[in-house]
Parts: structure tokens; C-alpha cells; sequence
């Protein structure tokens, strides 16, 4: 089924996220282009009458590690050849959501993560990589949530602000 430009941006507004109107603006005003200058991929997880439940995006960037209280053997580990790597390169979760204008949304972060995981298997097997980040609102509620499905918060050198974004990396 093919919407066209007005009937796909209508639908996209149909997802709202209060609690973090960046990620919501992501989804309404920068998705279509970022995915047509290839510098995201971005999902929609919908129900069985294509209802959004949550969407999400991926994209690679390269981390500096000047920044991070991280061991040299964990940096080798991390980029898998040098333990002075200026940089690594990782898979990055940009956007990721739940649509809370569904009275009854019956998404969990797990049912989130399962298609992000497959997707980055697959681009793993093709081109290699080894390193999943995402960056949230430095929220003890949220940090919570997302180390509770595998995320660690990666130790900086600074202490950031509290309202700062912070970098999670999964599984390493």
C-alpha cells in the first residue's frame, strides 16, 4: 500500500510521545528525510490494522573514546583491534518509542528490541561491527528500564548535567 507524501505524514503524527518530544518531532518532521538521505533507517512496529505502537531508528556513527572511563582491554574489546582506538565504530539505536496516544498500548521495550536485534544481527553478518549503543535522557526511571534489558551506562571522564544525554551500550 502506497499513502503518498500528505497521507504518510498524516499518519506519522498519529504517534505521540509527551514525555520526550524530541523523539516525537524525530518521527514527524525528520524521519522521511533522514531515510531518504540514507542517514537512518527508521521502523514502525504497528498492530494487526497498522496502528504505530512504537517505531524506532538505527544508524552507525563512530563513539569517540577520549571521553570515556573505559579500560584500554576494554576498548580493544570494544573495537576488536586496538586498545588505542581513537573512535568505535557502533551501531546506534537514535530513536526509539512507544506511541502513548493509544489508550491501551500493549507494546514493552522487550517486543521493541527483538526486530532492533534482528535487524542488527543481519547487518552484522553483512559488514561486521560489534557495538550497540543508544543515547537517553539521564533518567534514573529510564536507565533503570533500559539496563533492565541488558543496557550499561558507559562511564564518562566529565560528569554531565542532568537533563545531558548519556551513552548506553548493550551487551559488551
Amino acid at each position: 500500500m502506497v499513502l503518498g507524501a500528505d497521507k504518510t505524514m498524516e499518519y506519522l503524527r498519529s504517534f505521540s510521545c509527551p514525555a520526550n518530544q524530541d523523539v516525537e518531532s524525530f518521527l514527524h518532521f525528520k524521519s522521511i528525510r533522514f531515510e531518504k538521505a540514507d542517514a537512518t533507517r527508521t521502523y514502525l512496529i504497528l498492530d494487526k490494522v497498522g496502528i504505530i505502537l512504537a517505531y524506532f531508528s538505527l544508524t552507525f556513527k563512530e563513539l569517540p573514546t577520549h571521553n570515556l572511563a573505559l579500560s584500554k582491554s576494554k576498548i580493544k574489546k570494544l573495537d576488536g583491534i586496538s586498545n588505542n582506538a581513537n573512535s568505535l565504530k557502533v551501531y546506534l539505536i537514535g530513536q526509539i518509542a512507544k506511541n502513548f496516544s493509544l489508550k491501551e498500548n500493549p507494546i514493552k521495550l522487550k517486543d521493541i528490541l527483538t526486530p532492533i536485534d534482528i535487524i542488527i544481527e543481519k547487518a552484522q553478518y553483512l559488514i561486521g561491527g560489534r557495538v550497540i549503543i543508544l543515547e537517553c535522557q539521564n533518567k534514573q526511571k529510564l536507565i533503570n528500564l533500559y539496563e533492565s534489558h541488558g543496557f550499561k551506562t558507559i562511564p564518562t571522564k566529565t560528569k554531565g548535567e542532568s537533563d545531558s544525554l548519556i551513552t548506553m551500550i548493550f551487551n559488551n
